[in-house]
């Protein structure tokens, strides 16, 4: 404690040195809540996913099929997705008739020799 020539320097009475060490405690305290809750929010930030690149592909192949991407611009986001992953690109989505709905029938099997048998019974 510092004492000068006519007392100490402070000159505290037992609430004020309560009030004092009470204010002290509180504080120190809120610091470490708000270190934890710092050091919360860093740990779930580095636990998110990155941006999944696939999603994003097949967002980018939707607007190509629906005609809104060109084939040039298509083939662009999927080089630059590749590059950004260190992937190569996989082949390209064939073009889509813009005016045409594709409602081709599913192709017929195969004909064979004899008629399929009945089931028994």
């Amino acid at each position: 404690m510092i004492v000068l020539a006519h007392g100490p320097l402070l000159a505290l009475t037992k609430e004020e040195h309560l009030l004092l060490w009470v204010s002290v405690l509180v504080g120190v305290l809120l610091l470490g809540a708000i270190i934890i809750a710092r050091v919360d929010r860093w740990r779930k930030r580095q636990m998110e996913p990155d941006d999944d690149e696939a999603d994003h592909v097949t967002s980018f192949r939707e607007l190509y099929e629906n005609g809104e991407l060109s084939k040039e611009e298509y083939d662009r986001v999927l080089r630059r997705v590749a590059e950004r992953v260190g992937a190569t690109p996989r082949a390209t989505v064939s073009q889509p008739s813009p005016s045409v709905p594709q409602t081709t029938p599913p192709p017929n099997p195969p004909a064979t020799e004899e008629p399929p048998n009945p089931p028994p019974g």
